[in-house]
């Protein structure tokens, strides 16, 4: 980072630690005993930079070598002898005790705060250093949230958060990240629990650092943030979080109205997104419809053609009296934020939708749709398998730009009964055709991926159109064979039992068994050599060293057994492992 920014860092981080959340605040004498703010906590914690047990330690130690006269004149309780014999990690004095007066006096002192400084300035470069080593460069806003993190909650805490940020890394797609913390229950190291702390940062490094002086709003920070609130709802008062950040905006309200809890909140929720990521200088907010739609007018960002193919984080608004004919211009009575568009269908989040944040998939152009409201984000951002033509990995011979209608290849239906949906996904309705029998002969037109990453054929069968998954469709003339090595045939690489390999692609799934119809092992269930490579949710990071111990070719694709399970090799053409 500039050296400017560094200090910028050290003050933002003696702000939120001692200084009440203001930028240049501080508190050199700051004492807390231990158990003061945690039961976890089972020492103190001193300084402006609220060092902690060992750390405190650390700082003293500091003090004494610098100025060894000075802290013996102050030191009459015996801190000295306690640095070179004391159990620092369960370290506890009272606050009003001879030792830990002693202690306010010598972190006072002047050669107490040089020491201070010093000291932020040093841990600031190490946390710097271990940062840029395992996560590469970045801007210094994204540095410096990442160096917030790490010394809020450790390396482990920084881990989580940037496994589920966006890339590249800016503080903004950090901070949406820290944003979706709350509602994350798989550990108890939340360090975006800490709302009011993290949302002071954020607009600190906004303002000071010399380097983002602007921070781009985004369209991954707007879906991301919303697909962090799907599930919440009425039933259990979780839906309650939405309207509280809706009333926890500092502007003037819109006809200035707050919203009550009673209320539908479909169009609150909209806005809340706005609210908690500060982009109300580009998204319209309040809690009427139609009052949304003449706030877009006026920003220019109104689109009235409901055949419009929308992008993600659009606005999508719905009339449900529309006749179906001719273009709607009816009055909204509901708003979502789409999620994607994938062919010609459109994956919308919404809140208040049954009374929950729910998604709803319906067609473009397709019946009840009002309009969009169409922010001017700086960046795409866009979330994986979106498209923003409507196109989903169509060639020629496809509909209105939508899934390609002809066929590519025939294949076979591998499974004793495979079902055919609607659309990718098992959570879809299956088609009036559904199931097909084992041996049935298939058209594969296209393929796309669903919500958790995997493909599916869009096929057709004596003339109708659906979605099967991947690992049951054979081509045909092709098998499935198991062996100690595979592929070397037809342009496919070759695998071989006992040989070390490298993945050449980012987030690998590891699964149970060879093909995407296996389930998809969680972190908990790798080996201890592949936690040190993998995400928090398991999928394996580029780069990482596996040794096949078992091949297995499954339709066109090789799979290979590693350690914790099996991953695709070879898979829809690609060398996922070279």
């Amino acid at each position: 980072m500039k050296s400017e920014n560094r200090e910028v860092m050290r003050n933002i981080l003696y702000a939120v630690e001692t200084g009440g959340q203001v930028y240049g605040g501080k508190q050199y004498d700051n004492f807390t005993p231990a158990y003061t703010n945690s039961q976890a906590e089972h020492a103190i914690t001193i300084g402006a930079g609220a060092w902690y047990a060992t750390e405190a330690k650390r700082l003293l130690i500091a003090i004494r070598d610098a100025d060894p006269d000075g802290f013996n004149k102050l030191d009459t309780a015996g801190i000295g002898k306690d640095l070179d014999t004391a159990v620092w990690s369960t370290y506890k004095v009272d606050k009003g005790s001879e030792k830990a007066k002693c202690i306010v006096a010598i972190i006072g002192s002047e050669t107490g705060i040089q020491c201070q400084d010093a000291l932020m300035e040093q841990q600031i470069r190490e946390y710097e250093k271990s940062i840029t080593e395992r996560y590469g460069t970045m801007p210094d806003g994204a540095m410096m949230e990442c160096i917030n993190i790490i010394h809020q909650g450790g390396s482990g805490a920084l881990k989580r958060i940037l496994a589920k940020t966006a890339t590249p890394y800016t503080a903004q797609t950090i901070y949406a990240a820290l944003c979706t913390d709350p509602d994350d229950k798989s550990n108890n190291n939340q360090v975006g629990d800490y709302t009011t702390r993290q949302k002071k940062v954020y607009e600190m490094i906004s303002k000071y650092c010399k380097e983002e002086t602007t921070v781009a709003k985004t369209r991954n920070a707007v879906v991301s943030l919303a697909q962090s609130w799907v599930g919440k709802k009425e039933s259990d008062g979780s839906y309650k979080t939405i309207i509280d950040i809706y009333n926890s905006y500092t502007g003037a309200f819109p006809r200035g109205t707050k919203m009550q809890y009673g209320w539908a909140w479909c169009a609150a929720t909209w806005s809340a997104l706005a609210i908690k990521l500060g982009y109300t200088d580009i998204m319209p907010i309040e809690i009427s419809c139609y009052y949304l739609i003449e706030a877009a007018k006026k920003m220019g960002i109104w689109v009235e053609n409901d055949a419009y193919v929308p992008k993600p984080a659009d606005a999508i608004l719905y009339d449900w009296d529309d006749s179906g004919s001719g273009d709607n211009t009816g009055t909204p009575d509901h708003i979502g934020t789409v999620e994607k568009v994938e062919g010609s269908l459109i994956t919308v989040i919404e809140g208040n939708y049954s009374n929950a944040v729910k998604r709803r998939v319906l067609e473009v152009n397709g019946r009840y749709i009002r309009g969009y409201i169409c922010p001017k984000y700086d960046g795409a951002g866009s979330s994986s398998g979106s498209t923003s033509n409507g196109s989903a990995g169509s060639s020629s011979g496809s509909s209105s730009g939508g899934l390609n209608k002809t066929e590519k290849w025939s294949g076979t239906v591998t499974a004793s009964s495979l079902n055919v949906r609607t659309w990718a996904g098992e959570e879809n309705a299956p088609c009036s055709f559904s199931p097909l029998k084992n041996g049935t002969k298939i058209s594969v037109c296209d393929s796309i991926k669903d919500s958790d990453g995997d493909t599916w054929y869009y096929i057709k069968y004596n003339g109708k159109y659906g979605f099967v998954h991947s690992a049951y469709i054979s081509k045909s003339g092709s098998g499935s064979t198991s062996s100690g090595s595979a592929g070397g045939s037809s342009g496919k690489p070759s695998y071989k039992v006992g040989t070390t390999y490298a993945l050449a692609a980012d987030a690998l799934r590891v699964r149970t068994g060879a093909g995407t119809n296996y389930a998809a092992k969680s972190y908990s269930q790798l080996t201890a050599n592949a936690k040190q490579n993998a995400y928090s949710n398991g999928c394996l990071k580029k780069g990482t060293r596996v040794t096949c111990q078992e091949v297995k070719t499954v339709g066109s694709d090789i799979w290979i057994r590693i350690p914790s399970g099996w991953i695709a090799a070879y898979y829809q053409g690609e060398k996922y492992v070279k």
